[in-house]
């Protein structure tokens, strides 16, 4: 299958967060959080996660309460398999707001990297999430979280921004013709060079060699899986992502082989 045949228009990366959403909250057992015993002046009941961010972007919630909702979110994404997976979801589109607003300022400055930023602001954001959620339960001022993750998140795009940006300069320098010498390996030897140098799993690298060299759709293998199109689709992406940055950074000799993540 030509992945590159498709003239559909990708679903971006922060888009694909929010349908994620839209599943948790509309499946017949919608995912939902008690918070009212974190401040009397809360909803007394289970909250389903739109719900739920709606109260947390609403102006008559402190910031200390909102802290304190933003650590319970952070604890349950600690959870194994698939409720760790869709709490981790749900606390990321709990930020969308202000991740938008960063792609947004991205997408003025670098239009032709929109997709890519996001999947970049995205990984930040998880690396955040993963370090914070230690530390939550601790913290002096929790009300911080969601801008210290938003912070790394744009932090995390403007690094690759600027490392892109890099690379063309030397591709520049190199010329067309230098750029062309030798022979580029394929996607499957340089899927196993990234296993072998720890930049991918052994089941991300069959993941991507699944979907993006074989064809077989990503709904296929949630079903085989047990969970959702969505959710896998979004662990292909994180580790695209690991895997493009490997490339321009040259910890793995095959620059050509960047241009299929970047298809749908």
């Amino acid at each position: 299958m030509d992945v590159r045949s498709t003239s559909r228009k990708p679903v971006e990366p922060l888009q694909l967060v929010e349908q994620e959403l839209r599943l948790l909250v509309e499946r017949p057992v919608p995912l939902t959080l008690y918070v009212a015993d974190l401040d009397g002046s809360l909803p007394d009941g289970w909250l389903d996660m739109a719900s739920l961010r709606a109260l947390l972007l609403h102006p008559s919630v402190g910031f200390a309460t909102r802290g304190a909702i933003w650590v319970r979110l952070l604890t349950l994404t600690r959870a194994g398999g698939r409720a760790g997976e869709e709490w981790c979801t749900a606390t990321c589109a709990m930020a969308l707001p202000g991740l938008w607003r960063i792609a947004g300022r991205l997408r003025r400055e670098v239009p032709e990297l929109a997709v890519e930023l996001q999947q970049v602001m995205l990984c930040g954001f998880w690396d955040a999430l993963v370090r914070l959620r230690e530390q939550a339960p601790t913290m002096e001022q929790p009300g911080r979280i969601p801008a210290s993750l938003c912070w790394a998140a744009d932090r995390a795009a403007r690094s690759f921004r600027n490392r892109e940006a890099e690379h063309g300069r030397r591709s520049s320098a190199l010329g067309d013709g230098a750029a062309q010498q030798g022979t580029a390996l394929n996607p499957e030897t340089v899927l196993e060079l990234a296993v072998a140098a720890g930049v991918l799993s052994r089941e991300a690298a069959d993941l991507i060699a699944a979907t993006r060299l074989d064809g077989v759709p990503v709904r296929v293998l949630a079903e085989r899986a047990g969970c959702t199109p969505e959710s896998l689709g979004m662990r292909r992406r994180r580790a695209e992502v690991r895997l493009i940055e490997a490339l321009r950074g040259g910890r793995l000799d095959c620059t050509p082989t960047a241009d299929l993540m970047t298809q749908r």
